[in-house]
């Protein structure tokens, strides 16, 4: 798919153009060959330059050829699989030409989606700088975003487990752990692109596009760190957490013995006056609510000697 928008300061939308112009933004998303091929002819792109971001693993960079400028970073993106929602983190290219800008990415990601559904304001097309500090920008709040959900989630999980004695909520912990294992490698490898166009040499930065670049700068950083302490803390909770589901089940397990114990002296004093032989008071009128009185005595004896040990 390729969309063409121009917003210009003069413009209070963004509208969608037919053709390529001065000042416009070209999204392509998961684009067919014939877009790829379109799109190196007019605008005399390398081939790389189109299918790197197109590559699930490619890792962040920069890369100059000829004047044109290919950026790449790793953003955040929802899937769902058998049900389940996971984040994984995936390449969004971002070329910076002359006269436009293109954006290339194999899914409708949610970070080009919020400047095309204008989210983000005051944004504008022909601001080629101030469009890259954007999507940097987004980037870092989408992940914040997607903390803050696991956060709650992890919140939610801690009412059930424990005393739940089920797996699906130690799974779930393992997929924001692995979550978490793709946001650290991503934020590290964005670092670097930041880092790199902060200092001005391959694109030029105004004053105020270097307080912006300065302040994303940052704000990645502090994300790097909140994941660091996210991991660490949800490895030790999934500790804690297989510890009470495995102490859930010996509590459990032990009830379940301590009940075998008890219902089994009945049954004990019962077959043994149900034998074919000459027994104590076996003509006795009352001798079966005796057995019965000392079945439920030795029992409640048998009980309070667990209590007393504090099995139960």
């Amino acid at each position: 798919m390729m969309k063409i928008y121009l917003k210009t300061v003069r413009d209070k939308k963004m509208k969608e153009i037919s053709t390529i112009k001065k000042g416009c933004w070209i999204k392509l998303v998961n684009p067919s060959m014939e877009e790829i091929r379109k799109i190196k002819e007019e605008l005399k792109l390398p081939t790389d330059f189109i299918l790197s971001p197109l590559d699930h693993d490619e890792r962040p960079r920069v890369e100059k050829k000829g004047g044109k400028i290919l950026i790449i970073i790793r953003v955040p993106h929802k899937i769902f699989r058998a049900g389940e929602r996971e984040v994984l983190t995936i390449p969004l290219g971002l070329i910076v030409l002359k006269d436009c800008i293109v954006s290339i990415c194999r899914y409708d990601d949610e970070i080009t989606k919020s400047l095309e559904e204008g989210r983000v304001k005051p944004f504008y097309t022909t601001q080629k700088t101030r469009f890259l500090l954007y999507v940097f920008k987004q980037t870092n709040y989408l992940y914040n975003k997607y903390l803050e959900e696991i956060e709650r989630e992890i919140r939610r999980i801690e009412n059930f487990v424990v005393t739940s004695l089920k797996n699906e909520e130690i799974i779930r912990l393992l997929n924001f752990q692995k979550t978490l294992v793709y946001f650290n490698a991503s934020i590290i490898a964005n670092d670097k692109v930041f880092e790199r166009i902060a200092r001005g040499k391959l694109i030029k930065l105004y004053e105020k596009d270097q307080d912006l670049i300065e302040d994303i700068v940052l704000d990645n950083r502090e994300i790097m760190e909140s994941v660091e302490v996210f991991s660490n803390i949800l490895s030790n909770t999934m500790d804690a957490y297989a510890s009470i589901v495995s102490n859930n089940l010996n509590i459990v397990m032990k009830m379940l013995t301590v009940f075998t114990i008890i219902l089994s002296i009945p049954t004990i004093i019962f077959s043994a006056y149900g034998m074919n032989v000459k027994l104590p008071m076996q003509y006795h009128p009352f001798t079966f609510w005796m057995l019965w009185a000392i079945s439920f005595l030795i029992s409640l004896w048998l009980l309070w000697v667990f209590k007393k040990i504090r099995w139960m």
